[in-house]
């Protein structure tokens, strides 16, 4: 029997049942993510594969932004190793009769470290309600665990003004007994549009609530709404959050006091107090997160880990995801209606 149980109440529920109503559309669109033509479009790579001359002195560059990014989109896009992604490119080129440089693999891994990705976005229409997340992924390499002891890194600046904390590893010889470490990757996704609008890349150490300003920062025009779990129930992410003139909607964490002062953070837990924690939730929008969870579901789909050896480069691996996903977003995604319930077994 297809059931929910409220694990508060102990209520018994029926599960929902869905149906897409643009399957035509949105069949194309996943169709059209393995198209090469969508990744590689040679008639507007032509005239931007080269950057522009330099002003004044110094050696014109052979390969602009947009041609590593193209090619870095490519390799995350079919997980490929930096040597197949430039016999795949090199192939691409003939193929459209294109004349034009192709970067080697130690130019695309030097490059990696250097390059701001662009991530697609659309202009947003009216105020935003914005869901926050944040997931891991798995490093390997260097900078994943030492040998002997701890070893401490030295601070790592990202081509946007990341920080990155100290980051710390161990393992016995051998390979027995690591203790792996990861990147944590923190996403704000418009809940109407369902694309990614801001992204930061961390290591572990940093905690969810100090990330969320930076997150806001990245998010262009109004806020309406920020729905995040309860670790980003903190004064500092409130503050954000009040500062973008946007409602928060955070549950407090448990056994939470009242801050005083009229705090909007009060007004939540009077309404928890009354309508209990689900229909605080259900009324206030908190379920919407639910958005942000399934786009760190599809980030993994593109790889549960970063390849990449060094901070600066998983960083740009990080945000080539975020590119890929917004473009399949705006590829098309389906359109879902509620059509009944999920009959119990016989």
């Amino acid at each position: 029997m297809a059931m929910r149980v409220n694990p508060e109440t102990g209520e018994v529920g029926l599960k929902q049942r869905y149906r897409v109503t643009n399957w035509s559309e949105y069949d194309r669109a996943l169709v059209n993510r393995g198209n090469l033509t969508i990744w590689f479009d040679d008639e507007s790579l032509r005239d931007k594969w080269t950057p522009p001359p330099p002003v004044g002195r110094g050696t014109p560059g052979r390969y602009s932004d947009v041609a590593i990014q193209t090619c870095l989109t490519i390799k995350g896009l079919f997980q490929l190793p930096y040597r197949a992604t430039e016999g795949l490119v090199r192939s691409l080129m003939g193929l459209c009769h294109l004349d034009l440089p192709v970067p080697d693999h130690s130019d695309l891994s030097r490059r990696a470290a250097e390059i701001s990705v662009q991530i697609p976005r659309r202009p947003r229409q009216g105020p935003t309600h914005g869901v926050v997340d944040s997931t891991g992924l798995k490093i390997f390499g260097e900078g994943e665990w030492a040998e002997a002891g701890f070893r401490e890194a030295p601070l790592h600046a990202a081509a946007a003004g990341r920080l990155c904390k100290a980051d710390r590893g161990t393992v016995r010889q051998h390979g027995v007994g690591k203790r792996r470490t990861w990147r944590k990757i923190h996403l704000a996704v418009d809940e109407t549009a369902k694309d990614i609008i801001g992204i930061e890349v961390t290591t572990a150490e940093w905690g969810d609530s100090e990330i969320l300003p930076g997150l806001l920062d990245q998010v262009e025009g109004e806020i309406a709404q920020v729905s995040a779990d309860g670790a980003y129930d903190s004064h500092g992410c409130h503050a954000a959050i009040a500062e973008r003139g946007a409602r928060a909607t955070l549950p407090p964490r448990e056994g939470a006091v009242a801050w005083g002062d009229h705090h909007p953070r009060d007004a939540i837990l009077q309404e928890i107090e009354a309508k209990g924690s689900r229909g605080w939730k259900n009324e206030s929008g908190y379920h919407r997160r639910s958005i942000a969870e399934n786009r760190m579901y599809r980030l993994k789909q593109l790889g549960s880990s970063l390849y990449s050896r060094t901070f600066e480069r998983q960083v740009t691996e990080a945000h080539v995801r975020a590119a890929i996903l917004n473009t399949f977003t705006y590829l098309g995604m389906p359109a879902s209606v509620r059509v009944g319930q999920i009959a119990p077994a016989a």
